[in-house]
């Protein structure tokens, strides 16, 4: 069928449908995948959602980079850097560090290849994909703002197990390793779309602001449960 008798069939068909998506990093329509520390609710970011369902934006839900490339939802290729500073193990794992991005590098290029496909696809298809969200504070998925691998790691390192806790891993691992610039997975993901000549607006989620607002509902609800001095 050509081109032009599927568009008239497109428009006969077209039912309800917004020929309008997004695509959407996967841990914002999941935050089970999260880092270990890093999960603020059971399931999605409602406020995004809500809002694409508002505004009636379908969304596309692009793979976890750091579950394929890092060892499953627990990210278990991370795990032995905790609390393992100072040791002979840890001093051969970090001379390691950029052995693991070039891998990291690898995997995600075929990823974006797959996700790029599909925004292809919708827009071949008479498609508007509106946006493509990030995740600022990643070291994947992050739009204006990533980590320093190398400094993340060595803070996760530093902390001893007996008091590792959700506050060190974001408030030390996570914020006090921002970089500005693009995470690795939006890296790939531009380059591919620039090759295939497809110009998609990024926006970014703020993992930092989501952390934030949690540690302050947090404290909130421990001075409230506090009792009252005699």
């Amino acid at each position: 069928m050509n081109e032009r008798a599927l568009r008239t069939l497109q428009d006969k068909l077209r039912g309800r449908r917004s020929r309008r998506v997004a695509f959407l990093s996967h841990c914002l329509l999941n935050e089970n995948v999260r880092y270990l520390g890093g999960a603020c609710r059971p399931g999605c970011v409602e406020t995004i959602v809500d809002r694409l369902r508002d505004e009636g934006i379908g969304m596309c839900q692009m793979p976890c980079p750091e579950q394929r490339a890092w060892g499953g939802v627990l990210k278990r290729h991370l795990l032995p850097f905790l609390a393992a500073g100072g040791t002979p193990g840890y001093r051969w794992r970090r001379r390691l560090v950029p052995l693991m991005v070039a891998y990291t590098r690898t995997i995600f290029r075929r990823l974006a290849r797959g996700v790029v496909r599909d925004v292809e696809d919708y827009v071949r298809s008479g498609f508007e994909v509106t946006a493509l969200v990030g995740i600022d504070g990643s070291p994947s998925c992050g739009v204006h703002a990533t980590l320093d691998m190398r400094r993340s790691l060595d803070a996760m390192a530093s902390c001893p197990l007996a008091t590792l806790d959700r506050r060190f891993m974001n408030d030390v691992v996570v914020a006090g390793s921002l970089a500005p610039g693009h995470g690795l997975f939006m890296q790939a993901l531009r380059r591919r779309l620039r090759r295939r000549g497809l110009a998609v607006p990024f926006q970014a989620h703020s993992l930092i602001a989501e952390l934030e607002a949690e540690s302050a509902a947090l404290d909130g609800d421990s001075r409230t449960a506090r009792p009252e001095p005699r």
